[in-house]
This record gives structure tokens, sequence and C-alpha cells, in this order.
């Protein structure tokens, strides 16, 4: 019972993450953000609830950018066989993706951090600029009202804000626990999105906040 107790301490605190017949070893994370491995785990069902909304503003023949992280891997793996051009900064989000032979795939370079498996750089930075996008799917680390959306790292915040730059239209994925929550780096604001996705209602002011510029909940 005492060494479960500590590996309950260690999975809290970001350390581990529990598997089958006990723990692995994740290290921190210097952005107070927790390792890719534990966020996959956490909320699971509120991301599924997410991607299950979210893969209904998908249709054939667009041009779409799907963000890196584990909110964006749920919705990687219901994302039908259509035909349609994605492009990612997530390797194992074009893995997963490029199991659908009417999809076209594209993957930016940069350089890849392996505690969140994203591509960030002037590599990622570039390409993004240089391409159309129809519709982007964005996670945020956190959302406020003074802090707007926000995440861990700095080379993220400057791939996210090109891609909302260049994009026709902007859904940004966040589940309501993070609602309140305010990182680092801002990429963008309320007024910057279309569509705003969570598993469930979200409170009275960022609803209030969310239709003072138009923004569609889902």
């Amino acid at each position: 019972m005492t060494i479960h107790r500590d590996l309950d301490t260690l999975e809290q605190e970001g350390s581990i993450v529990r598997v089958r017949g006990g723990a692995k070893y994740i290290g921190g994370s210097s952005d107070h953000e927790p390792a890719y491995e534990l966020r996959a785990t956490k909320n699971k069902k509120a991301k599924e609830t997410i991607a299950q909304k979210a893969v209904k503003l998908l249709s054939e023949g667009r041009a779409v950018f799907f963000d890196a992280g584990s909110t964006m891997m749920e919705l990687a793996l219901i994302v039908p066989d259509i035909p349609a051009s994605i492009i990612t900064n997530g390797p194992n989000i074009a893995m997963e993706l490029a199991k659908r032979p009417n999809v076209t795939v594209n993957l930016c370079g940069g350089t890849l951090n392996r505690t969140n498996m994203i591509l960030t750089g002037s590599a990622a930075t570039e390409m993004v600029s240089r391409i159309n996008i129809d519709i982007a799917f964005i996670v945020a680390s956190g959302y406020s009202e003074e802090g707007g959306f926000t995440c861990g790292k700095e080379a993220e915040a400057f791939v996210k804000s090109e891609v909302i730059r260049k994009a026709r239209t902007v859904a940004v994925l966040l589940d309501n626990s993070k609602i309140g929550a305010m990182l680092p780096f801002t990429f963008a604001t309320m007024e910057d999105i279309d569509y705003l996705v969570t598993e469930a209602e979200v409170p009275e002011q960022t609803a209030e906040e969310a239709a003072k510029y138009g923004v569609t909940l889902l």
C-alpha cells in the first residue's frame, strides 16, 4: 500500500505515468506543463468528447491544420478517410493520419520537443507562412480573460500565432479544466478565433466573452 501511495504521488507530480504492472518515469517539464505521456491519460474522456464535436467541422477538399498534443491525437484517431490535405507539427499526429489513404499528410519541419511531441522553430513557422489554411484546429494549455489562450513555450506560441494568422477559420480545442489557467505565452485572444470546442458548458464569464466576439461554442 505504501508503494501504491508513493506512485500516486509521483503521478500527480508529473514524474511518472502509471502503466500495467508498474510505472514509467517521464521526468519533469520546464514549462510547467505535464509531459505528453501524462497528458495523454489525463482528462481522456473530456478529450474524446471534444474530438467528437470537432470532427464535425471537417469536410472534403479542405486545407486543414492540426496542432500537436494529446487532445489533437484524439481527433486524429477519428478523422474519416476523406479527400483532404492536412498539415501538422505533430509527428505522432502525422503517423496516425497517414493510415488514411485519401488524406494527404504534410509534416512541418523544425526542432522536436520530445516532452510534448511538437515541432517548432523557424522551419515550422516558415512552412506555415507559405501555405493556405482553410480551417485550423489549435489546442491551448490555458485560457483566461486577461491572458487569452496561452501555452508554456515561446516557440510553440510563434507557430500557433502564425497558423491563426493564415487560417480562414480557427477552432480552439480546450477542456474545461484549463479555463482560468494562464501560462507564460499568449498566442491568441477570443477575438482571433471562430469556434471554442469544449467537453461541457463553459463558465458564464467565458460564454459572455465568446458571445462578445461572435465565437461559436461547441
